[in-house]
C-alpha cells in the first residue's frame, strides 16, 4: 500500500541511469541531494579508472540547482539519468515544467555543455534514457487528472518526439531495455501494485501491452532468449519476486527472496537487472533488515544462490552496529551493445584491458543521513592459464546452468573422535583440551598447539578465565592417535614434566615460514593480547607490560623459533590508523604469508575473532609487512553478523559471527567461520573471497562442520582451525564443546576435546544434478586458452553408471569446435581426483585465440555425479 512518501519515492524510477562511463573507462555518477523529490544534480568524475569509493571522484559541479553548469538548467531536478554516446553525455531529468534534456561533449580534460531544453513540457516525470541504435530516447509518465494518467515513449532526432503507449488509472513511469534487434521492452507498474510489460518492434510503433500481475518498481532486462522482469512484490514491503518470458510464455510473479531461508523476513527494494561483460544477468537489491545489497546471477534456468553485495560502512564509538542502511540503491545498467562491442575487442585493447571489468553501484541514505556512497562489485575473468583450479564456490564462473545445482559438502567427522582426552587431575588441560588451536604437517608428522583449562575448584584463587588458558604441545604420526610431548619449558605444580609451551595462551596460532631466510625465524607464533589483559596492563602493569587505554592500537606478541617450542619474543602492536577507532578486541584465530598479494604491506594475514564491544562479535582481518607490526583493516568486520545472522540481530548476543579461520586455496580466499546462533548452537559455515577483503556468504544454512548430537561430545560448539591440505583430503581440526554431564562440582562446566572432519581434495562445494533428474549441465563464461596447448582436467565422482562429458563451444556462435563436441568425448566415470578430458582424436585442447566456452554435462541413473574442479594444464 501506498502512502505519501513511498509515492514521492516510486515516481523516481529505479533505471541504473545515474552511473555512466567516458570513452577512457572513467566513471561518471549523477548524484542527488535527496532522495526522494526535488534535488541538486551534481556530476563527479573518478580521478582513476577502477574507483573505490566517493572519495576516488571529483565533483564536476551542479548540473541542475543553484549556480548550474548547465545553461538554463533550472532550479531543481527530479529522477536525473544519464547515457554516454561516443564521446557526448546526455543528461534527462524531471524540472519544473516538464522532462529536461542536456548535452555535453567531453573535450579530454572537461564537458563543454549546450543549453538545457525541454524534451517534453507539461505534468510529465522521467522514467527512463537509453540508447536505441543510434539514437536517444526516453520513457514517461503524465498526470492529466487525478485519475487519468500515462505513460509513454520519446526520442530524439534533433527534435523530440513522443508517443502513447498506455493511458489508465494513476500509474508510474517505465523502465526500459533494449534486445539485439533495437526492439524496446518496457515494463512499470501503477498505484494498485500491478505490473505491466509492453514492446515496440521500432519507434513509434504501436506498442503490444499486457498485464502481468502483482509488482512494483520492475527492473527489467532482455536477453537473447528470454526477457527478465524483477519487482517488489508490493510498495511497503519486499520481498523481491520475478517474472521471466522464454518461448512466448511467462512464468509469473515467481517467488526470490521469501524462498530463501536467509532473507525469508526481510524488507527489500530497488531491484536492479544489469549484464555483465561476459554478457550474464545480475540482479542487485538492497536489504533494508541487514543494511547490505544482495546479489544473483541469472543462470539460465535460474538464479545463482544469492549471496551479500557491498554496503555502506559506518563506525560509531560503541560498534552497536556498523552499515548505514540503504535508501535507494542505483545499479550501473549496461547495454547489451556495450557487451556486445567488449567482446568484439582484441584481447589485449585498452577497452579489453580498461572497460567492464565491474559494476558499479550507488547507495544512498535517507534523510536526515544523506550519506551517498559509491561501490563496486568486481567481475572475474576465468583465467586458464593461471595454473589453479577453478571450484565453484561464488560460480562466477559459471554463466548457464541447465537441471544442476551448487551443493555446499558437509565434513565426515571421523569415527576415532574426539582425538584426545582432557588430561589427568591436577594437569593444566584437565577441562579443556583444544580451546582453540594449530594443527601442521611438518616433515612428515604432524604436531598440535592447542589451548589448554583447567578451570579453577572451589576454595582455589579464581584468577580471570584468559588466566586459566596454557598452550599445550602434542604430536602424531598419522594425524588420529596423539601423543602429549614433554618439552620442560614450564613449570606447573612445581615441575617442567609437562607439555606447556610458554607464552601462548588463548587462540595459539602457529605458522611455518618457509620463505624467511632465517631458520631461527622459520616457526612463527602470534600472541594478540584480549580485552581484559589490557585493562589488567594498564590498571597494574600486569604481564611487565605496559598500555594506555587511549592509544588506537592493540599489544600483541610475534614468536620467532627454530622449532615452534623454544620461542623468541618479540614485541608488536595492532594499529588503527587514520579515522579508524579501535573495537573492544581483535583476536586472530589464524595467520598466513600471502606471496601473491601485490601489496607487501599486506604480505602476512590474519583473520579471527573480535569483539566489537560485550555483545556483538564479528570477523577481525589484520595485515602486516613483518608480521609484527599490523595494521586493522579500515572496515571490520569483514564478516559482518548483521548480515549473516538469522534471524539478523546487528546488536547480538544472537546471530552472531565468532570465530574465523581464513587461509589461500587455489587462487581463492576461504573463511570457515562461526555461525552462532545462540552460545549453545556455534556450527562452521563457509564464505568467499577474491581479494581478501569482501567476503561471500556460501549459501548460508549449509554447515561444514555441523555441531553434533544432543548427547555428543561437540554438541554445542565448533572451534575451527586452519586446514591441513593433502593430495587427496581436506582436514579441518576442530575443537568441539559441550556442557559437562553430568555437571561438576554441582555446577555446569564446558569441555572442549580436539576433532577431526575431513573433505575430499577441493571438496568444499560441488555441482551436482537436480534431485530429479537425469541429466544436467553447465556452461562457463568465454575465456582464451591457455597457450602452448594444455589438458584439461576434472576433480569428479561419478558413482555407479553416472558420467561427465565436455565440449568446447565457440564463444560467438555456441556451436562446438572441430573435434572437441559431447558426441566426441570420451565419458569419466568413477571416481577421479585427477581426470583428464579427452575427445575421440584429441588429447590436447586446441590451439585457438578465439574465445570459448566450457560445457560441462552430467549424466546418471541412479545417484547423481559430483563435479567439485576443473583446470588446464600444460600437457
Amino acid at each position: 500500500m501506498l502512502n505519501r512518501l513511498l509515492y514521492e519515492f516510486y515516481k523516481s524510477a529505479n533505471n541504473g541511469r545515474q552511473i555512466a562511463s567516458l570513452p577512457d573507462g572513467r566513471r561518471l555518477l549523477l548524484v542527488h541531494s535527496e532522495i526522494t523529490g526535488p534535488a541538486t544534480l551534481r556530476l563527479m568524475l573518478a580521478r582513476r579508472e577502477a574507483p573505490q569509493g566517493m572519495a576516488d571522484f571529483e565533483d564536476v559541479g551542479a548540473l541542475v540547482g543553484p549556480d548550474p553548469i548547465v545553461p538554463d538548467a533550472g532550479p531543481w531536478g527530479f529522477g536525473g539519468s544519464m547515457v554516454v554516446v561516443a564521446d557526448t553525455l546526455h543528461v534527462a531529468w524531471t524540472g519544473p515544467h516538464g522532462i529536461q534534456y542536456a548535452r555535453a561533449t567531453w573535450a579530454g580534460d572537461k564537458f563543454r555543455w549546450d543549453r538545457a531544453r525541454p524534451a517534453v513540457e507539461g505534468d510529465y516525470w522521467l522514467g527512463d534514457l537509453f540508447v536505441v541504435g543510434n539514437g536517444l530516447a526516453l520513457t514517461w509518465h503524465q498526470i492529466h487528472d487525478r485519475q487519468n494518467e500515462s505513460v509513454g515513449i520519446g526520442w530524439f532526432d534533433g527534435e523530440w518526439h513522443c508517443s502513447d503507449v498506455q493511458r489508465g488509472k494513476p500509474m508510474f513511469a517505465p523502465v526500459a531495455d533494449v534486445d539485439r534487434q533495437g526492439r524496446i521492452h518496457l515494463a512499470w507498474s501503477d498505484a494498485a501494485e500491478q505490473l505491466y510489460y509492453a514492446r515496440l518492434d521500432k519507434l513509434g510503433g504501436k506498442p503490444e501491452v499486457e498485464l502481468l500481475g502483482p509488482g512494483g518498481q520492475p527492473t527489467i532486462l532482455v536477453t537473447d532468449d528470454r526477457i527478465l522482469i524483477a519487482c517488489v512484490s508490493g510498495y511497503a514491503y519486499g520481498p523481491i519476486r520475478y517474472y521471466v518470458k522464454n518461448h512466448q510464455k511467462w512464468q509469473r510473479n515467481a517467488p526470490l527472496t521469501v524462498t530463501s531461508p536467509w532473507l525469508t523476513s526481510d524488507l527489500v527494494h530497488s531491484p536492479g537487472l544489469t549484464r555483465d561483460r561476459h554478457g550474464v544477468v545480475w540482479l542487485f537489491f538492497a536489504d533494508s533488515t541487514r543494511r547490505s545489497t544482495f546479489w544473483t546471477r541469472w543462470l539460465g534456468d535460474d538464479w545463482s544462490p544469492i549471496t551479500n553485495g557491498p554496503r555502506i560502512y559506518y563506525r560509531p564509538p560503541h560498534f552497536d552496529f556498523n552499515l548505514l542502511p540503504i535508501g535507494r540503491l542505483c545499479v550501473e545498467k549496461r547495454s547489451v551493445t556495450e557487451v556486445v562491442r567488449f567482446q568484439s575487442q582484441p584481447a589485449h585493447s585498452e577497452v579489453s584491458r580498461h572497460r567492464l571489468r565491474d559494476i558499479g553501484l550507488l547507495l544512498t541514505c535517507e534523510a536526515p543521513l544523506g550519506c551517498v556512497e559509491f561501490r563496486r562489485e568486481v567481475v572475474p575473468d576465468l583465467a586458464a592459464d593461471s595454473g589453479r583450479k577453478v571450484l565453484f564456490l561464488d560460480m562466477l564462473e559459471v554463466a548457464r546452468t541447465e537441471n544442476v545445482r551448487l551443493h555446499v559438502e558437509t565434513a565426515v567427522k571421523h569415527p576415532k573422535n574426539p582425538l584426545m582426552q582432557t588430561g589427568p587431575a591436577g594437569s593444566f588441560d584437565e577441562d579443556r583440551v583444544f580451546n582453540h588451536g594449530t594443527v601442521l604437517l611438518d616433515g612428515g608428522k604432524y604436531r598440535m598447539w592447542y589451548g589448554g583449562i583447567r578451570e579453577p575448584r572451589p576454595g582455589e584463587p579464581r584468577p580471570p578465565w584468559w588466566d586459566w588458558i596454557r598452550c599445550g604441545y602434542a604430536e602424531s604420526d598419522d594425524g588420529i592417535h596423539w601423543k602429549r610431548v614433554r618439552v620442560g619449558l614450564v613449570e606447573w605444580n612445581g615441575s617442567r614434566e609437562n607439555n606447556i609451551v610458554p607464552y601462548m595462551r588463548h587462540a595459539p596460532v602457529v605458522i611455518k615460514d618457509e620463505k624467511d631466510p632465517e631458520p631461527k625465524r622459520r616457526y612463527k607464533a602470534f600472541y594478540f593480547w584480549n580485552s581484559g589483559e589490557h585493562l589488567d596492563i594498564a590498571r597494574t602493569g600486569k604481564y611487565d607490560k605496559q598500555y594506555d587505554p587511549r592509544d588506537e592500537l592493540f599489544l600483541m606478541d610475534l614468536f620467532t623459533s627454530p622449532d615452534g617450542i623454544r620461542l623468541e619474543r618479540h614485541e608488536g602492536e595492532v594499529r588503527f590508523p587514520g579515522e579508524q577507532v579501535k573495537p573492544l578486541s581483535a583476536i586472530p584465530n589464524s595467520v598466513f604469508r600471502d606471496d601473491d598479494e601485490p601489496d607487501p604491506n599486506r604480505r602476512y594475514k590474519a583473520y579471527g575473532f573480535m569483539s566489537l564491544n560485550l555483545r556483538r562479535r564479528g570477523t577481525s582481518y589484520l595485515f602486516s609487512p613483518d608480521a609484527q607490526h599490523w595494521t586493522a583493516h579500515p572496515e571490520m568486520p569483514l564478516i559482518d553478523p548483521a548480515v549473516r545472522g538469522t534471524p539478523p540481530a546487528a546488536g547480538g548476543p544472537t546471530g552472531q559471527v565468532h570465530d574465523t579461520v581464513c587461509f589461500p586455496y587455489e587462487g581463492y580466499y576461504l573463511a570457515l567461520y562461526q555461525d552462532q546462533h545462540e552460545p549453545s548452537n556455534m556450527p562452521i559455515e563457509l564464505a568467499v573471497s577474491r581479494d581478501a577483503d569482501t567476503f561471500h556468504h556460501v549459501k548460508p544454512g549449509s554447515k561444514v562442520i555441523p555441531v553434533g548430537d544432543p548427547d555428543d561430545w561437540d554438541a554445542q560448539t565448533v572451534l575451527p582451525s586452519t586446514p591441513v591440505i593433502l593430495d587427496r583430503e581436506i582436514r579441518l581440526y576442530y575443537g568441539g564443546g559441550t556442557e559437562r554431564k553430568p555437571p561438576l562440582d554441582g555446577r555446569p562446566k564446558w569441555v572442549a576435546l580436539p576433532g577431526l572432519a575431513t573433505l575430499r581434495r577441493d571438496g568444499f562445494t560441488s555441482i551436482g544434478l537436480v534431485s530429479d533428474k537425469q541429466s544436467g549441465s553447465l556452461v562457463t563464461i568465454p575465456f582464451r586458452l591457455p597457450q602452448p596447448r594444455a589438458r584439461l582436467h576434472v576433480n569428479v565422482d561419478c558413482p555407479g553408471k553416472s558420467r561427465l562429458r565436455a565440449e568446447l563451444l565457440d564463444a560467438k556462435t555456441g556451436e562446438p569446435l572441430l573435434g572437441y563436441s559431447l558426441a566426441e568425448c570420451k565419458v569419466i566415470t568413477g571416481d577421479q581426483f585427477d581426470a583428464t578430458i579427452t575427445w575421440t582424436v584429441n588429447a590436447t585442447l586446441p590451439r585457438t585465440t578465439n574465445l570459448v566456452r566450457l560445457h560441462l554435462e552430467l549424466q546418471t541413473q541412479e545417484n547423481s555425479p559430483k563435479l567439485y574442479a576443473f583446470w588446464f594444464q600444460p600437457r
